[in-house]
C-alpha cells in the first residue's frame, strides 16, 4: 500500500512494546525491591556486627578487669596467708612444768607452741616459712583454776590468769580465751570458728585439738571424703584420740612436750592411812567452820616450881605439866589461885557419809548489814578469799582486796558466798582448809545446767555424817542419830 504500513501492524507492535515496557518496569521493580531487602539486610548485619564488636570490646574490658581483680585477690591472699590453730583448753592440759612456772611458762608454752606448729606446717607446704599462725584456746578459766590448785599444780586459782595473759602476749596472733561456765560455750566457740575459717582462702591449714571429745565428730565428718579439705586438717591429740577420729582421713599428731598425753587426775587426795603418815605433827587449830585462827604463842619449855612464900598450913600448888609461865605465874611473885581450864582450841576436822563422800559442816548466817557491807566492799574491788578466808595469800601477784581485813561477820557472809561455789574435788575434797561447797546447799534443786554440784544433791546422797577425820590423822565414827 503505497510503502506504508499496516496500522493493525503498527497497533500490534506498538502493543508489543507496551509489554515490553511493562516487563521491563516490572523487572527494574523486582531489582528495586531486591535492593531494598539487601540494603535492610545489609544494615542490620552491620548494627549485628557493630553490636558484636562492642560487646566483645567490653567482654575483654571485663576480662581484663576480672584478670586484675583475681591477679590482686591472689596477692593479698598469698601476702597474708596463715595457719589456725584451735584448742580445747578443758581437754589439752599443758605440762604440769609449764602450767606452774606462772608467767614465765605461759611465755614458754607460747613459743614452745609456735615453734611445733611451723615445724609441722613446713612438713606439708614448701612455701611456708612466712605463714603467719593464729592459735586460739577456749577454756573454762574458773573450774580448770581450781582444778590445777587442787592437784598442786598451781599454787592459787588465780595464776592460771597471769599464765594466760603471758600466753597470749608472747605471740601477736595467740589468745587464751576465758569463755566462762558451762561446758558447751567452748564447744560451741570452736566449733562456730572451724565454720568460719575452714573457708576463708587466706587459712591456708586449721590444726584442731579436740579429739578427746565425741561433740566435734559432726562438724568434721562433711570433709573425711573430699581430699581438698580434708588435707587442709591436721588433727591435734594430747591424751589418745577417741577411736572414731582415725577414720576421717585426717592427719594425727601430738605435741608431748606441751600438752600432758594423761589426763588430769579424778582425785586430788591421797588415802588416809596416808594422810596419817605425811601430816607434820602439829597443834590443833581452830574448828572447820570459825574464821581463820590467830598463830598461838611459841610452846614454852615446861616451867620448874615458882619460889613462894611459904604459909604455915599450905603448900603451894604443882602446875600442870603443859602450863606455862604465863598460866602460873612470873618467877618471885606468889599466885593464890591456879587455873587448869583447858586452853586447848577444838580439834578441826572434815566429816563424811557412809560412803565416803565428803559433807558440809552447816555455817551460821551473818545479819543484813554485815551483807550489805561486804556487797558495797566487793562494789569497789573483789576481795581475796584465800586471805579472808584461810588467814593466808602466798600469790604474791594477788590482783584481789587484802586490807582492810573484813570483820569477823563480813567473814562469815563471805564464807557463805564460797560455799555456794562447788569445790573441783567434789566428794573427795580432803582439804581442811577448803572453803568450797561439796554438796548443794539449795534442798529443792534439781541439778540442772545452772547447778555446778552434779549429782551432789541431798536428795540424791546420805547426808549424815558418818565419820570425822581429824587434822592430825585421826578418825572417829559419828554414831547414826537416834
Amino acid at each position: 500500500m503505497n510503502g506504508y504500513m499496516d496500522s493493525s501492524a503498527v497497533l500490534a507492535q506498538i502493543e508489543g512494546f507496551k509489554k515490553s515496557d511493562g516487563d521491563r518496569e516490572s523487572l527494574l521493580m523486582k531489582l528495586i525491591k531486591q535492593l531494598e531487602d539487601l540494603k535492610e539486610k545489609y544494615e542490620e548485619k552491620c548494627d549485628d556486627h557493630e553490636n558484636e564488636r562492642q560487646s566483645r570490646r567490653r567482654l575483654q574490658r571485663n576480662c581484663d578487669d576480672m584478670k586484675a581483680q583475681l591477679t590482686s585477690a591472689r596477692q593479698t591472699m598469698e601476702s597474708s596467708p596463715f595457719v589456725l590453730a584451735l584448742i580445747d583448753g578443758d581437754g589439752l592440759i599443758f605440762q604440769d612444768m609449764l602450767l606452774s612456772a606462772g608467767r614465765e611458762g605461759g611465755s614458754d608454752a607460747a613459743h614452745r607452741l609456735n615453734a611445733a606448729i611451723r615445724t609441722h606446717i613446713l612438713s606439708l607446704y614448701e612455701n611456708a616459712g612466712q605463714w603467719a599462725i593464729m592459735v586460739q584456746i577456749f577454756a573454762n578459766f574458773e573450774g580448770l583454776s581450781h582444778k590445777l590448785a587442787s592437784l598442786n599444780i598451781i599454787k592459787y586459782p588465780t595464776e592460771l590468769n597471769a599464765f594466760a595473759q603471758s600466753f597470749s602476749l608472747n605471740q601477736p596472733l595467740f589468745s587464751f580465751v576465758d569463755v566462762g561456765r558451762g561446758k558447751e560455750r567452748a564447744d560451741h566457740k570452736i566449733k562456730e570458728t572451724l565454720r568460719v575459717f575452714i573457708v576463708n582462702p587466706s587459712c591456708k591449714h586449721i590444726l584442731f585439738a579436740g579429739c578427746h571429745d565425741y561433740g566435734y565428730l559432726p562438724n568434721l565428718e562433711p570433709y573425711k571424703h573430699d581430699p581438698a579439705m580434708s588435707s587442709r586438717i591436721t588433727l591435734v591429740e594430747s591424751t589418745p584420740a577417741q577411736p572414731v577420729y582415725s577414720s576421717l582421713n585426717m592427719k594425727i599428731i601430738s605435741f608431748d612436750d606441751i600438752f600432758r598425753n594423761t589426763p588430769l587426775p579424778e582425785r586430788a587426795f591421797m588415802p588416809m592411812q596416808q594422810l596419817k603418815s605425811s601430816l607434820p605433827p602439829t597443834q590443833p587449830s581452830s574448828v572447820a567452820t570459825a574464821p581463820p585462827p590467830v598463830q598461838p604463842p611459841p610452846v614454852q619449855p615446861p616451867p620448874v616450881r615458882a619460889p613462894v612464900i611459904a604459909q604455915p598450913v599450905a603448900k603451894s600448888p604443882t602446875p600442870p605439866a603443859d602450863s606455862t609461865w604465863a598460866s602460873v605465874g612470873k618467877t618471885g611473885i606468889t599466885e593464890k589461885k591456879i587455873s587448869i581450864a583447858s586452853n586447848k582450841t577444838p580439834r578441826r576436822y572434815i566429816v563424811f557419809n557412809a560412803d565416803g563422800e565428803r559433807l558440809d559442816l552447816p555455817i551460821a548466817k551473818a545479819d543484813r548489814a554485815s551483807q550489805d557491807s561486804l556487797h558495797q566492799r566487793i562494789k569497789k574491788g573483789k576481795v581475796c578469799n584465800d586471805y579472808h578466808l584461810k588467814g593466808r595469800c602466798e600469790n604474791i601477784g594477788c590482783p584481789y582486796s587484802h586490807a582492810p581485813r573484813l570483820t569477823q561477820m563480813e567473814t562469815l557472809v563471805l564464807r557463805n558466798k564460797a560455799r555456794g561455789l562447788s569445790c573441783v574435788q567434789g566428794s573427795d575434797c580432803f582439804d581442811f582448809n577448803c572453803y568450797f561447797g561439796h554438796v548443794c546447799a539449795n534442798y529443792y534443786c534439781d541439778g540442772g545446767p545452772q547447778c555446778y554440784f552434779g549429782h551432789r544433791h541431798k536428795d540424791q546422797m546420805d547426808t549424815a555424817p558418818a565419820k570425822k577425820y581429824y587434822e592430825d590423822g585421826t578418825e572417829e565414827d559419828v554414831p547414826y542419830p537416834g
